[in-house]
């Protein structure tokens, strides 16, 4: 049987393009047998340059500045949006209107109205059979999915307390000059939109939805230099500490923060239960640290359960089941799950109408006041 040959349309040739670029040019390695084939089409960027300089270096068929280029094509079937957050709505709700799937990066985009936009969109696309997933690959790292399945096997009992924290460290030059992540107009907000928004996903996608929260905020750095080497003052805030109510009962904190000295890409995940708990280090990928209280005594404590590579969508051993986990792993999980629902024609998650739910919770937070007073928690509110 002939394959089915899907053509992708990439808006975005910074560093998640190429991300989704190289997911994309390696998904059959890593998934053999695929009864799909993916071709790279259009790569658009506001900046024509970096657009060329990605249709050389992988071969797109063409480059672009104008994303209604792709958008227009009928050889594309699939729009991948890796765009600042402010022009998120627009990219997605065009590429849906049109036909396409989309694959949208996090988070979907900066208010309410758009992100009720963004969710009636998505809901005509589902009646149309158009699929949508937002780029929350957090959860698709073999160790995540192995904890889903814990948790959705009764392994915590009941859940009673969760602790999920994401660190990095670039924020913490004040010469460091001011990017689109730290411009409350292309960005919208700051960590808790670039960062918290993974953090946020993956308390919901494991223990359920959020009923109150409260936080603060902090600012580290007042101004930063910009483009034209002067200065600019910094309105989005570089470190967020939520405490969170689920409607489950279970309560926990959400931490994300760009100046914690010594962190990388510190991923680090804690759920407890009645029965049992799990953790989870994203700089240490390859294992999952279980405790259940069934086991006998003499053996109980936390077990490193070796994870590595296995993960179970993946049957052609690539790169072997014993081989270590990096960085990219989870991104190309994510992106094999949203195009094998593509040809499946069914609908994938995480969902647009899942990403609004995350970005109009986060709003809510933004409109409780957390940055207006660093160090003092704000009300608690209803999400």
């Amino acid at each position: 049987m002939k394959k089915r040959i899907y053509g992708v349309g990439i808006i975005g040739a910074g560093f998640m393009g190429k991300t989704h670029t190289y997911n994309y040019v390696n998904m059959p390695l890593f998934y053999d047998g695929l009864p799909f084939g993916i071709r790279l089409v259009g790569i658009c960027n506001r900046t024509l340059k970096k657009a060329e300089s990605l249709k050389d270096d992988f071969g797109f068929s063409f480059a672009t500045s104008d994303y209604h280029d792709l958008i227009e094509r009928d050889d594309i079937d699939v729009i991948d949006v890796c765009t600042p957050n402010n022009v998120h709505r627009e990219h997605i709700t065009t590429a849906l209107a049109a036909g396409k799937h989309v694959y949208a990066d996090k988070p979907v985009c900066i208010t309410d109205g758009e992100a009720d936009d963004i969710v009636q969109h998505a809901d005509r696309a589902d009646e149309r059979g158009i699929v949508h997933q937002v780029a929350f690959h957090n959860r698709f790292y073999p160790a995540l999915k192995r904890m889903k399945a814990l948790v959705d096997e009764g392994l915590l009992g009941e859940p009673l307390s969760f602790r999920v924290s994401y660190y990095h460290s670039s924020n913490l030059d004040r010469s460091r000059p001011r990017g689109w992540r730290v411009s409350k107009t292309e960005a919208g907000g700051g960590v808790l939109y670039d960062m918290g928004s993974h953090a946020l996903d993956l308390v919901y996608h494991l223990l359920g939805r959020f009923e109150r929260m409260s936080g603060t905020a902090l600012i580290l750095h007042k101004t930063r230099p910009d483009e034209s080497g002067g200065t600019i003052e910094v309105k989005t805030e570089d470190h967020v500490l939520l405490a969170v109510l689920l409607t489950s009962g279970a309560i926990g904190t959400v931490e994300a923060s760009k100046i914690v000295t010594g962190s990388n890409d510190d991923l680090m995940i804690e759920l407890n239960g009645s029965r049992g708990a799990v953790r989870y280090e994203l700089m240490r990928p390859n294992h999952l640290l279980v405790y259940d209280t069934r086991d006998p005594e003499k053996l109980r404590g936390f077990h490193a359960v070796e994870i590595v590579n296995k993960d179970p969508d993946s049957v052609q051993k690539f790169p072997g089941p014993r081989m270590g986990i990096g960085w990219l792993r989870g991104h190309i999980a994510s992106q094999y799950n949203f195009m094998k629902h593509v040809f499946e024609e069914r609908k994938a998650s995480p969902s647009l109408q899942e990403g609004a739910y995350i970005q109009k919770t986060m709003n809510k937070l933004y409109e409780s006041g957390i940055c207006e007073k660093p160090g003092v928690p704000g009300p608690w509110i209803g999400v």
